[in-house]
């Protein structure tokens, strides 16, 4: 079964009895990182519509995917144009399944440390990390939306041309860059997710992700 359809809980953090971090506790490790279907299509693809070219079990790793964010919220207007590697071949279904990933973070003085390592991602790619605040009560899906790192940007990384990625940085109590409200010193005391956004213009944009049609969110790690 492809790694989309493994929706179970992940057991980050079992062994906790608080849902609140201090600086001595050890990192939340987790090396289960969730491929994100629903910003691509195949086949058919409507700006609007979730429904069209939706990704299922029988649809082979060789076809050709179209981009099909819209956005945090859901609300956008997807661009359906051809999602392209930085070679500028049309990307397929299995090429953008093979990634995968480990995260360790912890919360220490400054804020929330993160260290993550990426591997089988676009040859070359050029990627970002967010952090994202799901709605416990959807819709929408999420509540919040913001740079992971610092208020200065430096959440992106270039995948070397064997598709390896890592990037260690700390996140402080600040403003959420994209949307919502303020974040705390640890963000582990809530629910949150850590979205790996692909690029396709090859380009970053700064404390957001850019043009709905330039990005997809490729995978995400989810605490706890």
């Amino acid at each position: 079964m492809r790694k989309h359809a493994f929706w179970c809980a992940v057991i980050v953090a079992a062994a906790l009895t608080s849902t609140a971090f201090s600086p001595t506790q050890g990192p939340v490790r987790n090396d289960n990182l969730l491929i994100n279907l629903g910003d691509v299509r195949t086949g058919m693809c409507n700006p609007t519509m979730d429904g069209p070219g939706q990704i299922t079990a029988m649809t082979p790793d060789s076809a050709l995917l179209l981009n099909h964010n819209r956005g945090g919220q859901g609300t956008g207007m997807a661009s359906c144009g051809p999602l392209l590697a930085p070679d500028g071949h049309q990307l397929t279904l299995g090429e953008y399944e093979a990634a995968s990933g480990r995260a360790a973070v912890k919360c220490i003085n400054a804020g929330t440390h993160s260290v993550l390592h990426f591997s089988d991602l676009i040859p070359n790619g050029t990627y970002s990390v967010w952090l994202a605040i799901p709605n416990p009560m959807p819709p929408p899906r999420l509540i919040g939306g913001s740079t992971l790192g610092p208020v200065e940007p430096a959440n992106f990384f270039t995948a070397s041309p064997a598709g390896e990625g890592q990037l260690s940085v700390i996140t402080p109590a600040k403003e959420l860059s994209i949307f919502g409200g303020p974040i705390g010193e640890c963000f582990l005391d809530q629910p949150v997710e850590l979205h790996l956004a692909y690029h396709a213009d090859g380009m970053t944009h700064g404390d957001v992700p850019g043009p709905l049609g330039a990005w997809v969110v490729q995978a995400r790690f989810l605490f706890p």
